[in-house]
């Protein structure tokens, strides 16, 4: 990261209005040609499911993913390598929500079957 790309990175934004304030600076700042759009890679040569646009800092030569906000989802802009972590750490957490769901159905039944058989 540099000055002429950005001093901070974002794992979702709070509001529409916050989105669209940030992508008023990164339209400026693609105008000016200190970042520039690239071409979107395939999905899973990148390690990302969800990004939208890949950037680059014509300057530091930073890669930048942004995945835009859609209902529930709060959308990001995070350096390439963030990026692929904050998706990896999502899959991990749904995992772990997966696998409590089955656990606690299954507590669910074997109560059931129990109490039928008590």
């Amino acid at each position: 990261m540099c000055e002429d790309c950005f001093d901070k990175q974002y794992y979702g934004f709070p509001s529409q209005v916050a989105f669209e304030k940030f992508e008023e600076i990164l339209d400026q700042k693609c105008s000016s040609g200190k970042v520039q759009i690239l071409e979107s890679q395939n999905e899973e040569e990148s390690g990302l499911m969800d990004f939208r646009m890949y950037y680059k800092c014509n300057t530091c030569d930073e890669k930048y993913a942004m995945s835009i906000p859609d209902n529930a989802w709060r959308g990001y802009f995070l350096t390439e390598q963030n990026a692929i972590e904050y998706h990896n750490k999502l899959k991990e957490s749904d995992k772990k929500k997966k696998y409590g769901c089955w656990i606690i159905l299954i507590l669910i039944i074997a109560v059931g079957i129990y109490s039928l058989l008590k």
